[in-house]
């Protein structure tokens, strides 16, 4: 059961990831998702891959099939999005902000709502 729960746990949290990349950005939620490889996409899922994981107890082949990718897919996005976050001064703010827009909406969910949808 345990497990189960930790599964819902990290499903809430990508699908909270994911809504607050797309409320920052601006980039639709199914873009982020997806597969296209245009540079504000990618840099959009790379964050969002990135957030999951600070997140998250979800293992990389977790985050990887969530996003439909396997688990190299995601140390690559990690590792891109670390790369980012050292040169550009731009991407690091982007990133803090859809970390306050994450918190902010995990903020509004009933504190035992993952427990309910588990039960």
């Amino acid at each position: 059961m345990k497990s189960e729960r930790s599964f819902i746990d990290g499903y809430v949290r990508f699908r909270k990831v994911v809504e607050a990349v797309s409320n920052v950005t601006g980039i639709k939620e199914d873009d982020i998702l997806g597969r296209r490889r245009m540079r504000p996409i990618v840099d959009a899922r790379h964050m969002a891959i990135r957030l999951l994981r600070i997140k998250s107890s979800l293992t990389l082949a977790n985050i990887g099939g969530l996003f439909d990718r396997d688990h190299t897919s995601v140390i690559h996005a990690l590792s891109s999005s670390q790369d980012m976050m050292d040169i550009d001064l731009y991407y690091r703010k982007e990133f803090e902000q859809i970390v306050n827009e994450y918190d902010r909406i995990m903020g509004e969910l009933q504190p035992d709502a993952v427990e309910v949808v588990a039960e």
